[in-house]
């Protein structure tokens, strides 16, 4: 006999057991769950401090003046059971799910007081039972003791009390209640702080940082990478971000990031229409994403150097629509690539362009695809097309260039390369690297960036270092080697740390440019020297065969005659 009931779908204990367990990631995280509870409960400020005792046994506290719970019903509703849902009367900020108390409950034993109540959980004895005393005397607001199952302090991922309280910073940095760690305030409120922009929805800090920050209502929600928003900073919300249970990333239909992220969109659009010169390399790759999606404007965009080279420099979408040199991808820093450019045989385009932006077509047609149709009918498809027909792939372009890099022995120097060599090793300015003559089509110098540098014998000989310019460019060359402290003999990218280092080299004591002034008196003095040397060897010829004519035998040493 066929029959038919209605059930309802339920949850086995083990799985709510495995949530409290697992959705605590860090202890900062489960603290911070506690300090939005405070919030919520209407608390004034929420006092955090972690004490660890001498056997090494940890401690932490939480203590707020919020409205605590006051009936066993509350309790049972809203401490006991998870999951409860929330009703129009609650002064809600953050919660969606109330299952936040179970990451403290994850990290120790919990003794929580409020009321006349005292709550005792200890999952790694008991589970999911707990001791509840009643009539207890009244204690304001929330005093939570979590008597922690492993001293945190001083192991991964918190080597140090500093650390730790840097980790809860982040956390709570913009809430709008004090906020004290063992003491100490580390939070300022959003209403505090000074913003570029704000509106109803968020408070706004542009391009800072390598990363956009996202808050929910002053508590951290996640890092953006800059690639992806196209600049760093901070976006604080106004209202509650809709965000997974982890609250650690917003979900992809919340209104509110919705606008904010329009908002990030509109200033970057708005910086790259302005500015010239001082976008960043996220900026860069989000602009050329926005012209690719019909977002941005190419006759806004079109003079800024946008296009990465291999050589790490940037050119224009203008210049390339009126190149009329054969162009191809290769990878960024490549020697042969460096080399083509500076010859001005072709342009070689960074390859990680392509990955940028999900282009998986021909690269031939990469520029046509980039502009768009529309863009390119109003900026001359004759042009684009043009551009198309230029295309080379870098292995044709490259043919017939050696990728070799040789080291000319002492013996096979020139008189000149040696006095070169001399001259500039007398100089102290090198930092234990040693010098060297060689040879290559790919490279003016080259160093493994800690102990030598070679110098292109055919460099040497196109310069004239009776001139200051000529000493000035050797001198140029040998201090971008010392910027470099890896090996240049295969790639020859310059990134942020390169020209740091640069700067530091040009302005320090051992700035190889310091010593162009007496580079050309040195060379004339060793001339001097070598002219005299030779002279002093010549008469000394001279003497040895005049004496072998006559029979003179050389005077043997005293101290090398046989006793």
């Amino acid at each position: 006999m066929v029959t038919k009931e209605r059930r309802s779908l339920g949850m086995h204990p083990k799985l709510l057991f495995d949530t409290i367990k697992r959705q605590a990631g860090t202890l900062e995280k489960a603290n911070t769950e506690a300090v939005m509870n405070s919030i919520e409960a209407g608390a004034a400020a929420v006092y955090c401090t972690i004490s660890v005792d001498a056997e090494g046994k940890a401690t932490m506290h939480i203590i707020d003046d919020g409205e605590g719970i006051d009936t066993k019903e509350d309790m049972i509703a809203h401490f006991e059971t998870f999951g409860t849902p929330h009703d129009e009367s609650e002064n809600t900020h953050w919660k969606q799910f109330r299952m936040g108390r179970g990451q403290l409950f994850a990290f120790g034993r919990n003794i929580w007081r409020t009321a006349t109540f005292e709550m005792t959980v200890d999952i790694n004895k008991w589970g999911l039972e707990y001791d509840l005393k009643e009539n207890l005397p009244f204690v304001d607001g929330c005093e939570i003791t979590i008597e922690l199952y492993k001293n945190p302090i001083g192991n991964w991922p918190y080597p140090s009390m500093e650390r730790y309280k840097e980790a809860l910073t982040k956390q709570v940095r913009f809430v709008n209640i004090p906020c004290y760690f063992n003491d100490e305030q580390i939070n300022t409120p959003a209403d505090d702080c000074d913003w570029d922009l704000q509106d109803k929805n968020a408070y706004y800090l542009f391009n800072v940082g390598t990363e956009m920050t996202v808050y929910n209502l002053g508590i951290y929600v996640q890092d953006i990478s800059a690639y992806d928003v196209g600049m760093g900073g901070i976006a604080v919300s106004k209202k509650q971000l809709k965000v997974n249970f982890a609250r650690n990333d917003v979900i992809s239909d919340c209104p509110v990031m919705g606008h904010i992220n329009k908002i990030l969109e509109k200033h970057r659009i708005k910086k790259s229409r302005r500015t010239r010169r001082n976008l960043n390399q996220f900026e860069r790759k989000s602009t050329l994403q926005d012209l690719r999606d019909n977002i941005q404007r190419y006759q806004d965009i079109k003079t800024l150097g946008l296009i990465p080279t291999a050589q790490g420099k940037y050119i224009s979408l203008e210049v390339m629509r009126k190149n009329r040199l054969p162009w191809s991808f290769s990878n960024r820093g490549d020697r042969l690539a460096d080399r083509i450019m500076q010859r001005e045989q072709a342009i070689c385009i960074d390859e990680n362009i392509l990955a940028d932006l999900n282009y998986t077509g021909k690269k031939s047609q990469f520029f046509l695809w980039l502009v768009g149709q529309d863009n390119k009918i109003f900026y001359g498809n004759n042009d684009w097309h043009n551009v198309t027909k230029l295309y080379t792939p870098f292995s044709k372009l490259s043919e017939g260039v050696s990728d070799t890099y040789i080291v000319i022995p002492d013996k096979k120097l020139t008189v000149s390369e040696r006095r070169i060599l001399k001259v500039l090793q007398s100089f102290d300015c090198w930092r234990g690297r040693v010098l060297r003559i060689g040879g290559s089509e790919m490279a003016d110098a080259w160093t493994d960036g800690s102990t030598y540098i070679t110098i292109d014998r055919n460099f040497l000989k196109k310069l004239y270092l009776g001139s200051g310019r000529g000493v000035n460019e050797l001198m140029m060359v040998m201090a971008h080697e010392m910027a470099h402290d890896e090996d240049t003999a295969c790639t020859h990218y310059h990134g942020p740390e390169f020209y740091e280092n640069m700067v530091n080299v040009l302005k320090g004591s051992y700035s190889p440019t310091i010593w162009s002034a007496t580079f050309y008196s040195k060379m004339e003095r060793s001339k001097i020297e070598e002219r005299r040397a030779a002279e002093r060897a010549a008469e000394i010829r001279k003497k040895e065969k005049i004496d072998k004519k006559l029979g003179i035998k050389v005077p043997i040493a005293a101290s090398e005659k046989k006793t």
